[in-house]
């Protein structure tokens, strides 16, 4: 079982990825490498919300993206 620093780390990394997404392609990043980036993304997203650690926090902030 993950440690509460541990949920704790991986939901910032979470809500981060989340947001990064949200945000949208950096001015400075090519359409093909966005996508690229996005995609894996949201891969881990989709399995992320799938751990069996996770307590009360809110994952249905990543529903949008993930489907």
């Amino acid at each position: 079982m993950a440690t509460t620093e541990q949920i704790a780390h991986y939901y910032e990394g979470f809500c981060r990825v989340v947001d990064n997404m949200n945000a949208g392609k950096p001015d400075n990043m090519t359409q093909a490498s966005w996508e690229i980036h996005r995609t894996l993304n949201i891969d881990w997203l989709k399995e992320i919300v799938k751990a069996d650690f996770w307590t009360d926090e809110d994952l249905t902030i990543a529903n949008g993206l993930i489907g």
